[in-house]
């Protein structure tokens, strides 16, 4: 993602006082409810604020912005990291889009009224005889521009999951609002919330997605052990609602949406679905009861093999999942992939104490693995037992796939390049698309316009549920 600024792009609005100059003239600042407490000590501060429509990206196949009154504008300001809440939104800064509508009153000071460009008043204003003007895309590109180390992390933290560029974490890109429902994008293997931009810029498009959802990413190594990062994943969703809604009532709280890609829906099904002792079960031949374990062994493995499902969750959007596996994985990829990757002390030593105190424990699969140093990710993405037991935990709310296919009709025999139709299939769902791509199928029109069709079907079905 690359941004360009003309030499008139930048103005110096000095939003940390009453009065400012705007356009020659002086102005009374005007704070609409549009702007929340979490946006507003963040623009008092800002570092620097450009004219929106003067920003020039290369990277965002489309471009979204609403013509009408005002002027729409793209803040940044660093982010400190001083608080447990900036800590879930980018290190590289935080952007935000707003609008800025001067009101002539005659006889008096213009007012210059500022409006959050991504508040349902301003999305709605849209469809009326007076709109107020925003621009979604340059906002989204001002924030990708400043994320490329990001995107390069992704295989530093692959071959290196115990030590990370970027904290393991949920993190937002917008302020939080409590009145939207999180879509949380879960990414796959050598990958991270980077791979997201052109969808996320896509569901710029659609009123109905704006004015009712906000983006939340999940980040995290993608070498370690599925399993140890969905344990993260759970973990780190309870205490972020914790963190922004102490209370428990926001809308954020109760209505969540994911969207998983690839590897990332595995990590997403632990949240919709009970364990009970099936995946225990799998590992190992013993009760986990009947074994003499230290209070930090038995932890580790309640965290990762027993969980029951996250209330909160709404629906699943599952994009070309290997819930079965993938051969590739366990294939010549998988085996120089696993010999580059430094195995996840936990789970590595987890499993060699297992086999050590009680020998013959470890299901043969797993008994392996732990001769060949411990568990990765590419371990748990090759066709194997616990693989195949996870994807029979029944799903708790209605899930949709969405699979790619090269060829022919994607049904069974068929396949994305990296996942077979059978292993992406899952019997119960909501709703399955069949799309024309390969497995990268994130931004494909198709898949774009179904998770639109899908989440406008949830907005109807979470008010229901806000009556009830």
């Amino acid at each position: 993602m690359k941004v360009s600024y003309s030499s008139r792009s930048e103005t110096h609005l000095e939003l940390d006082q009453p009065f400012a100059v705007w356009n020659g003239e002086r102005v009374k600042i005007d704070w609409t409810p549009s702007l929340h407490a979490e946006s507003y000590k963040y623009l008092v501060k800002c570092d620097r604020i450009w004219l929106a429509n003067s920003i020039h990206e290369r990277g965002l196949r489309h471009e979204y912005k609403i013509a009408g009154k005002g002027t729409p504008l793209v803040v940044y300001d660093h982010n400190p990291g001083s608080t447990p809440q900036e800590k879930h939104y980018p290190s590289s800064g935080i952007v935000l889009g707003i609008t800025a509508v001067e009101e002539q009153r005659p006889g008096q000071i213009p007012r210059l009224k500022l409006y959050d460009s991504f508040d349902p008043q301003v999305v709605r204003s849209a469809a009326s005889h007076d709109p107020i003007a925003a621009n979604y895309t340059a906002t989204l590109a001002a924030l990708y521009s400043r994320s490329g180390k990001v995107a390069g992390s992704s295989f530093s933290s692959f071959i290196r999951p115990d030590n990370p560029r970027f904290a393991t974490g949920i993190y937002l890109i917008h302020p939080y609002d409590p009145n939207k429902i999180p879509i949380l994008f879960i990414h796959g293997l050598l990958s991270s919330p980077i791979s997201w931009q052109n969808l996320t810029n896509d569901l710029c498009s659609d009123p109905k997605i704006l004015e009712h959802y906000q983006p939340w990413f999940f980040l995290y190594p993608t070498g370690q052990p599925i399993l140890e990062s969905a344990a993260q994943l759970r973990e780190d969703l309870l205490t972020i609602q914790r963190l922004f809604d102490p209370s428990g009532q926001a809308i954020a709280s109760h209505h969540v949406v994911i969207i998983a890609h690839s590897m990332g829906g595995l990590l997403g099904h632990t949240l919709v679905s009970d364990s009970g002792d099936a995946l225990w079960n799998v590992l190992a031949n013993r009760p986990l009861n009947s074994l003499a374990l230290t209070a930090d062994e038995k932890a580790l493995i309640l965290e990762y093999l027993f969980f029951r499902h996250q209330p909160a969750i709404d629906r699943v959007i599952f994009l070309a999942v290997p819930h079965r596996g993938s051969w590739l994985a366990g294939g010549i990829v998988g085996g120089l992939g696993n010999q580059l990757i430094r195995h996840s002390r936990g789970p590595a030593q987890l499993l060699k104490e297992l086999a050590t105190q009680y020998p013959g424990i470890l299901n043969p699969y797993f008994a392996r693995v732990n001769t060949r140093g411990g568990p990765t990710s590419l371990f748990s993405l090759a066709p194997n037992p616990l693989s195949d037991r996870l994807a029979d935990l029944p799903i708790k709310v209605p899930f949709h796939s969405i699979i790619g296919h090269l060829g022919g009709d994607g049904r069974p025999g068929g396949s994305d390049g990296v996942v077979a139709y059978k292993s992406s299939h899952l019997d119960g769902a909501a709703s399955e698309k069949i799309v024309s791509a390969g497995h990268d199928l994130i931004a494909h029109p198709e898949t774009v316009a179904e998770i639109k069709r899908i989440l406008e079907e949830n907005i109807s079905t979470s008010s229901r549920k806000k009556r009830l």
